[in-house]
């Protein structure tokens, strides 16, 4: 074997894996300034000059992004799932929605107004910019055409209190999403627990939501998971409504599965050759 032969195998077996990389930007809650990071999947073979599908994956109660990329094992599930093609070329983003670690408590139902306000404005104004202009996405322009017009190829999914934030992204940036993965965690639009405790209100104001948009939901929860005593309502009052049906609300329950991000690995294993299908 010649020299330039044993490099160029070299330099194929580098770009045949995936890495693991970490972003930087900041933004502002409750009009302090805090720098952030968010933990980011690159597939192999990944090419800065062509177009790539986008995920961003959302943590749970106490946990932060990085955590819940390592606990639920996603590099290798994603770096499966990109060699039997499919989920293949897609970027995965996994946040954390606390500012900083100081706001981490044990009570997750104090996390609301962070998961809303993570959903609301910096999601689309501070993280989804600093990402997409790092990497290439369909986004041909980091502003809010840009990400109107690739919607078709941008999802949100979560666990948990990340699940909570899916559903207010599906509220609130719908004209930026299009495939949406809410795993063990219901809507609380109304109010905390919204699924189980007022789910035909809750379905009616996501109904409201959808503006005749398109849309995929792919939703999701574990047999042995308290949380679909929330979910399994909320769900049955959607598809009651006009807006949902069994093409674009899918409701999966893991055989055996826990309220756990190794749980959750799976159920988006389950999913993951149904998202961004035209």
């Amino acid at each position: 074997m010649s020299l330039m032969s044993f490099k160029s195998q070299v330099v194929d077996a580098a770009t045949n894996k995936s890495k693991t990389e970490t972003i930087n930007y900041r933004t502002t809650y409750q009009d302090k300034e805090y720098k952030k990071q968010a933990t980011v999947y690159v597939p192999a073979k990944y090419d800065n000059k062509k177009k790539h599908n986008i995920i961003y994956l959302m943590h749970g109660s106490t946990e932060s992004g990085r955590d819940f990329y390592q606990d639920g094992n996603f590099k290798k599930i994603l770096d499966k799932l990109n060699r039997v093609d499919k989920l293949k070329n897609t970027i995965v983003v996994f946040p954390t929605y606390y500012p900083n670690r100081s706001f981490v408590n044990s009570d997750y139902y104090r996390d609301r107004p962070l998961n809303k306000n993570f959903a609301k404005k910096e999601l689309t104004k501070d993280l989804m910019p600093a990402v997409e202009k790092k990497y290439h996405t369909y986004a041909k322009t980091t502003d809010n055409e840009g990400f109107k017009e690739s919607r078709r190829h941008r999802a949100f999914g979560g666990f948990s209190m990340g699940s909570i934030t899916t559903w207010y992204v599906f509220e609130n940036n719908l004209k930026y999403f299009h495939d949406f993965l809410p795993m063990a965690g219901d809507s609380w639009t109304i109010k905390p627990d919204g699924g189980a405790v007022a789910s035909k209100r809750t379905a009616s104001r996501l109904a409201e939501s959808t503006d005749s948009r398109s849309f995929q939901i792919l939703a999701a929860v574990g047999a042995n998971d308290g949380t679909s005593g929330s979910m399994t309502p909320q769900i049955e009052a959607m598809w009651r409504l006009p807006e949902f049906n069994h093409q674009n609300l899918k409701y999966y329950t893991q055989k055996g599965g826990s309220h756990s991000p190794q749980s959750i690995g799976k159920q988006f294993e389950h999913y993951a050759g149904e998202l961004f299908k035209k």
